[in-house]
């Protein structure tokens, strides 16, 4: 098959590699939040709520 450059290509000096590596980590929180929501609705969105508080109030300014 052709390839004409559309796939990303990970080498040393790319970028995209550390992308890739952190999408795995996020990717597996929504995963967690998905079988959450699936479980029970009202806890999913407490602790939605929750967390959606707590980096709110790391990143607030004075």
């Amino acid at each position: 098959m052709y390839n004409f450059g559309l796939s990303a290509k990970e080498e040393k000096h790319d970028r995209t590699g550390g992308l890739t590596r952190a999408f795995k980590y996020l990717y597996s929180i929504r995963l967690v939040g998905k079988r959450l929501k699936a479980w029970n609705r009202t806890v999913n969105y407490v602790v939605k709520w929750l967390f959606g508080g707590i980096v709110a109030a790391l990143f607030w300014k004075h």
